[in-house]
């Protein structure tokens, strides 16, 4: 019974696993789409990277966050962490590929290239 209790102790600090959202992760993601939307892009790297509650949220809305972090790095014209956030995208989620429309994107396109490949 232990084992179990860490394992899913474990599960759900790793932000995986296909449980619903809780309404501080909602609020957390609403507030990262908000501001990614207004172009507060310093804001949303920020509060990704600082937000347990996101870092803690099940899969497919943890990958929008990060995804919106390199996003917003890339945007602000900060390449290497635009990369280094694809890449804790892809180490948590090996699995994970870019949409087509987004991977053919000028500014993090080949930056996720990069990153997907195993960086420089």
């Amino acid at each position: 019974m232990t084992t179990s209790l860490l394992l899913a102790a474990c599960a759900h600090q790793t932000g995986g696993g296909s449980e619903n959202a809780t309404p501080a992760q909602e609020q957390a993601m609403e507030q990262v789409r908000s501001d990614y939307e207004a172009g507060r892009y310093a804001d949303v790297a920020r509060q990704v990277g600082l937000s347990v509650d996101l870092q803690t949220s099940p899969r497919e809305m943890h990958i929008e966050a990060l995804k919106l972090q390199a996003f917003s790095y890339c945007l602000l014209q900060e390449k290497s962490r635009c990369e280094r956030s694809f890449s804790r995208l892809l180490a948590r989620y090996p699995d994970y590929e870019l949409p087509p429309a987004e991977r053919s994107h000028p500014m993090w396109g080949p930056v996720y290239e990069q990153a997907k490949a195993g960086g420089r």
